[in-house]
């Protein structure tokens, strides 16, 4: 494992944590919730790694962290989707050497960031995990994802059921698959950090990860 700074392609640089072996056939990009990068982030990575595959978490805030929501608010209405789309164009270029193939996977900003790489590498990206975030529901954008998406939902959310039931409607509508699945909790369980977190939950939802990537990206 090694931090590792890659150059863009507007010329500016963006900090990757990177894991796992260099004889991956298949690779995952991580994508931070709207805290900034977080030591649970760098965690799953640790764990797809020790499954086999490549992982790195991207950092799309530039080193800066929010220590209250508030600040991450700010944080994340002052994230440049331009600026963002080259990060992880960037990230995609160095996961997909060999030939490798990508899944992308995120929380909450991170998961809407997830599906929008998917959407900016159809090529590359063949799969998605999102956890309780904002979707797509262009009809027209989704049908170009390279492949299934797995969707993780929090009921606790005032947008629950709503935004689930409009992008199962878009991606069916899209002719792409789609797995949902859904957790009686709040917004941001998947994190030890926040005042939601549930530890069994996270494990579960790890484990509905893991089943998801053995099916879609086999070692």
């Amino acid at each position: 494992m090694a931090m590792m700074v890659l150059k863009t392609h507007d010329g500016n640089e963006v900090e990757t944590y990177v894991t796992g072996p260099d004889s991956a056939r298949h690779a995952v990009l991580i994508i931070h919730d709207w805290w900034g990068v977080l030591k649970y982030n760098q965690q799953w990575a640790d764990r797809l790694a020790a499954l086999g595959y490549k992982a790195m978490v991207i950092d799309l805030y530039d080193g800066e962290k929010a220590s209250n929501a508030e600040q991450a608010g700010e944080l994340m209405r002052n994230l440049d989707q331009d600026s963002a789309d080259n990060k992880l164009l960037a990230a995609l270029e160095y996961l997909k050497d060999g030939g490798r193939k990508v899944t992308t996977l995120g929380w909450s900003l991170g998961g809407r960031q997830a599906l929008l790489a998917a959407l900016l590498d159809p090529e590359v990206v063949n799969s998605a995990v999102l956890f309780y975030c904002r979707m797509v529901t262009d009809v027209e954008a989704l049908r170009e994802l390279g492949g299934p998406v797995l969707a993780i939902y929090a009921q606790q959310e005032r947008t629950w059921p709503d935004k689930m039931e409009s992008f199962n409607k878009a991606m069916l509508a899209a002719g792409k698959a789609v797995e949902t699945h859904t957790f009686d909790a709040g917004h941001g369980f998947a994190n030890p950090g926040s005042e939601r977190y549930s530890e069994a939950f996270s494990n579960q939802s790890w484990e509905l990860v893991k089943d998801f990537m053995l099916r879609v990206a086999p070692l």
